[in-house]
């Protein structure tokens, strides 16, 4: 089957759309199974991750090892996590990507659970291997509450 232009255009982009994604659920993988080598991996050796975001509260940090060292202490005071990520607009312009992402996080802190609304602004580019990297990430805190924790109740069989 042959495509037209227009078509093989459209597959590309859809295909860019695709990987950009990947990288953006992979961050909120990362996040709640700690893998913090992987965090380095997608994020470029210069980007910035502004995080919590707010105008009282903001960490700015720079390169992915320096963001993936942050993180990693940041997490250790939660007992458990569960990123959703619930919806994503991205922009593909060539090597160059803008994302904006709503995400529910869970975070076990002690015996309750923060539900937290967040959103990402983020900026993404195309390394020479192939890879969609951030190189940019805004972490913006929207709202919060909190529930009580319980051990999780599985019916007998």
């Amino acid at each position: 089957m042959a495509y037209t232009a227009a078509e093989e255009l459209r597959l590309a982009q859809t295909l860019d759309e695709a990987q950009v994604r990947a990288v953006i659920d992979c961050y909120a993988h990362c996040m709640d199974t700690g893998n913090w080598d992987l965090v380095v991996d997608i994020f470029t050796d210069d980007a910035v991750f502004e995080f919590n975001a707010t105008p009282t509260n903001k960490k700015t940090l720079i390169g992915g090892k320096a963001i993936s060292d942050y993180l990693k202490d940041r997490n250790r005071f939660f007992k458990t996590k569960t990123c959703f990520v619930c919806h994503t607009h991205i922009i593909v312009t060539r090597d160059k990507a803008i994302s904006d992402t709503f995400v529910s996080s869970n975070v076990g802190i002690g015996e309750r659970i923060a539900i937290r609304g967040l959103r990402y602004h983020d900026e993404l580019i195309r390394g020479v291997d192939g890879k969609w990297r951030f190189s940019m990430r805004i972490h913006k805190p929207l709202w919060q509450h909190y529930a009580e924790a319980a051990v999780p109740e599985v019916p007998p069989s």
